[in-house]
């Protein structure tokens, strides 16, 4: 059995290829599809799609999920802020949620940090975290995320995910949720769903989430996936944010 490892980087919304020094992990389908198995979801305010370019080159431009933790503070994946750190991208936030038929709200990120010890070459191996600060702050509940290390008895156990990414018939920029379970729980990552239910292209940096005491809580953030025998998006790996409480907490408690 042949098995690729396939990123979920942003989707590109033109026809050019990726610049030639782009940072992100590089795709191993072109048709890599997003949310799969969900349906649209007109709910989750905190849950919005953050979208970037070059400055006077809009054939770079490309798109994540996040979720807001603060009032002016997204957490979102690392590999979907590298190219903003390294090659100046402008980025706004999408709070609608269906970008094909609202003309927003829309608003401005001044700022983004990644992770100091996320590898861009290589992201399985962890720290794919990050987060964008926002122009002004939003009057929106923020959503929790997570401080206590889950354990083996979460296996099993509900989990709800959501992103912006392309559906199975190709159709993205829609936020969609779906719901299934956890399967893995190792340090650096988690596993959830199935090949039926689970997260792909576009939806990097969107929430899983899982109550805790009663509360939905941000427990993993979409980060990669696997494809099997040319079967796209067979699994889907996220980012524990429990492991990444140093590197949030300051930007939630800055004033």
């Amino acid at each position: 059995m042949r098995k690729t490892v396939l990123f979920f980087t942003a989707a590109i919304l033109s026809a050019c290829t990726a610049e030639v020094d782009d940072l992100r992990p590089s795709e191993t389908d072109e048709n890599a599809a997003g949310i799969i198995g969900g349906t649209v979801d007109h709910g989750d305010p905190a849950v919005v799609q953050i979208l970037g370019n070059r400055p006077n080159e809009p054939a770079t431009f490309e798109t994540c999920t996040a979720t807001l933790i603060a009032p002016k503070v997204l957490l979102t994946a690392a590999h979907c802020v590298v190219n903003w750190i390294y090659f100046d991208y402008e980025m706004q936030a999408f709070l609608g949620t269906d970008r094909w038929v609202e003309e927003g709200p829309y608003v401005s990120v001044k700022e983004v940090h990644m992770h100091p010890q996320y590898d861009y070459r290589n992201v399985t191996l962890g720290y794919d975290i990050a987060v964008a600060i926002l122009d002004e702050p939003l009057g929106i509940e923020p959503v929790p995320y997570n401080r206590t290390p889950l354990t083996q008895a979460a296996v099993g156990q509900p989990v709800r995910l959501i992103g912006y990414g392309d559906d199975e018939s190709g159709w993205g920029d829609v936020k969609k949720h779906v719901s299934t379970t956890v399967h893995t729980v190792e340090p650096i990552r988690l596993g959830f769903g199935d090949a039926a239910h689970h997260t792909c292209k576009g939806d990097s940096g969107g929430p899983a989430l899982m109550d805790v005491n009663g509360v939905p809580t941000i427990v993993g953030v979409t980060s990669y996936g696997e494809a099997v025998d040319g079967r796209v998006c067979t699994s889907g790996w996220h980012t524990p944010v429990d492991r990444y409480v140093a590197f949030v907490d300051p930007f939630v408690d800055a004033p």
